[in-house]
């Protein structure tokens, strides 16, 4: 599940920039998939503001013994634009990689390094 009652009017911004540059479609599935990660396990992802104007801190619990929930990892839902989309006086990107995506990723990825392993047995 997917809460992002903190963040409605930010979301609501995000989105109407996510239309301006033509990937509203790939912001909704990164949220989608935030919404159902790791199913069926029963999880909660939500979305807190984050320093970056198109981004999102986000804390993931998961369902632990006793049938509560307990914080499972923490993470950034990150925006990569090309600089001339960016808003006028907008902080620079703050992630640093060789090739950069376009548009909104997930870090970390918790799942990353076991998907690799097995792809390597």
């Amino acid at each position: 599940m997917l809460d992002t009652s903190r963040v409605a009017a930010r979301l609501t911004a995000v989105r109407a920039f996510a239309d301006r540059i033509g990937l509203r479609v790939q912001l909704e599935t990164r949220l989608a998939c935030l919404g159902r990660y790791a199913e069926p396990r029963r999880t909660l992802c939500t979305l807190f503001p984050d320093f970056e104007a198109y981004a999102f801190s986000f804390v993931m619990e998961a369902e632990i013994a006793g049938g509560g929930l307990g914080t499972w990892f923490k993470g950034r839902l990150t925006v990569h634009v090309p600089h001339d989309v960016r808003s006028p006086g907008a902080f620079p990107a703050f992630a640093v990689v060789v090739t950069p995506p376009l548009g909104w990723s997930i870090d970390p990825d918790p799942m990353r390094a076991a998907r690799a392993s097995r792809r390597h047995v």
